[in-house]
């Protein structure tokens, strides 16, 4: 199993913007040096002010702390990070398609691949908040159509050919965009959800799948459900690389709103249990959220993992 950290700051209420630089910074290069595989950023525009009302299956009260909602830009983000670092992969986790232009998209997703030197794993979704989407004067109705049309206008983009858009918004133009992707024949790209219609896009068109907080028999399930789907779209599951983003939390447990404790907190023993147990459900990429009451706590937190759990 490989690992990877995210360095999105919502499970660390305490680091303000006078500590974003600094924690970016520094987990960053503290997974670099460790061995991680991988440095994620998660994609967030804006949060409706009374967020955990709106929506208390995906957020507790918590969430309502302004700090929880200081989420950096996703590829800005990364290209600082790419430049911060030498050979660690970029990961988004995931990007949200609808929220941007198909060739602007394209045009971003690609420079940070030239600039990084072909580190970019592309995880893509297709959100999930409405009042995101309208701030964002994207159809939320139509945001699946939408996340499939700008995959296919970037797919087509990595040919090299020239070729009409594929997108309403890119008006059928026939064009030819640059910078190609570094990687070929393009970046990875790793399906975010645990919807059907995410499963479904995976095996239409994804490299691999990204789960997000799912138990070990959840995942499970969910990938032999992923399998039937790749049969019928005579693709091979085991091209596919099943990823799971989830919060670790070492020493202190968490728990879920039935009481049960959330898997991957608590316990060094608890944590090692997990992660065969994941292993054993197919899981072959995690990940990280390290929670954390300061920038310190989670670099703790980072280099503890690392030396009990990275081979």
């Amino acid at each position: 199993m490989k690992f990877g950290v995210a360095v999105t700051t919502s499970v660390t209420p305490a680091v303000t913007e006078l500590d974003q630089k600094d924690y970016v910074e520094r987990v960053s290069s503290v997974a670099e040096s460790n061995g991680f595989d991988s440095i994620w950023v998660s994609d967030r525009t804006v949060y409706p002010a009374d967020l955990s009302n709106r929506y208390p299956d995906q957020f507790g009260p918590g969430k309502n702390d302004p700090n929880t909602q200081n989420v950096l830009e996703a590829l800005t983000t990364l290209a600082y990070v790419g430049g911060a670092t030498r050979s660690i992969k970029l990961g988004t986790s995931v990007l949200v398609l609808p929220f941007r232009n198909p060739i602007l998209n394209t045009k971003m997703i690609s420079t940070l691949d030239v600039l990084s030197g072909g580190r970019l794993i592309l995880g893509i979704g297709s959100g999930w908040m409405q009042e995101e989407f309208d701030a964002m004067g994207s159809n939320y109705n139509l945001r699946g159509q939408i996340t499939d049309e700008h995959l296919d206008f970037f797919l087509n983009s990595c040919s090299n050919q020239v070729f009409s858009g594929s997108s309403q918004d890119a008006n059928r133009i026939k064009m030819r965009l640059f910078p190609q992707a570094l990687q070929k024949p393009h970046p990875p790209i790793w399906i975010g959800g645990n919807s059907r219609a995410s499963l479904l896009r995976t095996a239409r068109f994804g490299d691999g799948w990204h789960a997000i907080r799912l138990t070990p028999k959840e995942l499970k399930d969910q990938k032999i459900e992923l399998g039937k789907l790749c049969h019928r779209t005579e693709r091979d599951i085991s091209e596919i690389v099943v990823s799971l983003r989830a919060t670790v939390s070492i020493g202190q447990p968490l728990y879920d709103k039935s009481g049960e404790r959330m898997p991957l907190t608590g316990s060094l023993d608890l944590v090692q249990s997990d992660l065969n147990n994941y292993q054993e459900s197919g899981l072959d990429y995690l990940v990280v959220s390290m929670a954390g009451s300061s920038v310190n706590k989670v670099i703790e937190s980072v280099n503890l993992f690392s030396s009990e759990f990275l081979d």
